[in-house]
């Protein structure tokens, strides 16, 4: 399964500077981010068998980027919330792998393959 978020993705140095410029910072970000995700999800199908391996490509702009600063997080939780995927533990997830391509735009590719 192939899923595209065609949306640059907060990574974890945008959520602790939303977490330095007020409590509820990362918070209202994820929710608002959460919200975004949703729309790129409407139509992907539950995940039915586990456990799973997750293939992340990351299309970046900038190659200056770091990689170990990309965040699921938002995308695995609305991914749970909707009910495509139905835990990201070890138990459902084994493995994540991450890559990156210099691109025009910001987004991420996940192909989601069972075990």
């Amino acid at each position: 399964m192939q899923i595209i978020i065609n949306y640059k993705l907060d990574n974890w140095n945008d959520t602790i500077k939303h977490c330095r410029n007020n409590k509820y910072g990362a918070n209202t970000q994820k929710k608002r981010e959460m919200a975004i995700i949703k729309l790129f999800l409407r139509n992907v199908p539950p995940i039915t068998k586990y456990p799973i391996k997750i293939n992340c490509v990351w299309h970046v702009t900038n190659i200056g980027s770091d990689l170990d600063n990309k965040s699921l997080k938002a995308v695995l939780d609305q991914m749970q919330i909707m009910g495509i995927l139905k835990n990201d533990n070890i138990n459902h997830i084994r493995q994540i792998n991450h890559m990156a391509v210099k691109d025009k735009t910001d987004y991420l590719v996940m192909n989601i393959e069972s075990l």
